[in-house]
């Protein structure tokens, strides 16, 4: 019987693959990030020393070979969806919830005048192209259109467009 943990990581792994179902390439990465995040316990100042072989291993396969570019230290809930995953660029500080939707191009990072990074909610879909950049708070159910640029807090359910983003 597996422990706890490992049971824990393969359910997360398991809901990952099955909400990219038709995408191998984002199957792949996410496996890839859980393995390399739980490498890392949060709790232990230093990494073990199998942390580093996979998070380099990580690093280079997906970062640099794939152009996906999400730190093996984000937070992100389960059933996380990889649309076409080039360009993808998370902040390492950055929250995402359960089932957060990510076409390509989009960046989850700060705004360069702090170093806050957004928490995205459960449910969110965001758009290719878009930009969601600083402590904004992204409501569970929000939808992010195409090339939009987040600044400030989006509430729940709501549809945001524009430069900057604007509820519609």
């Amino acid at each position: 019987m597996p422990k706890p943990f490992f049971r824990d990581l393969l359910a997360v792994i398991s809901d990952d693959f099955s909400a990219n179902r038709g995408y191998p390439k984002s199957q792949f990465v996410l496996i890839l990030f859980r393995l390399a995040s739980c490498m890392r316990s949060p709790r232990e100042r230093k990494p073990r020393f199998g942390a580093y072989i996979i998070g380099i291993f990580y690093r280079i396969v997906v970062e640099w070979v794939m152009g996906i570019e999400i730190p093996w230290r984000t937070r992100i809930g389960a059933g996380l969806v990889l649309y076409h995953g080039v360009g993808i660029v998370v902040h390492e500080e950055a929250v995402l919830g359960r089932g957060v939707k990510i076409r390509h191009g989009v960046t989850i990072g700060n705004n360069g005048s702090s170093d806050e990074a957004p928490k995205i909610g459960n449910g969110v879909d965001i758009g290719a192209g878009a930009c969601i950049l600083g402590g904004v708070i992204v409501g569970d159910g929000a939808r992010i259109g195409a090339n939009a640029v987040v600044i400030r807090d989006v509430p729940p359910g709501a549809t945001v467009v524009g430069i900057p983003a604007r509820i519609i």
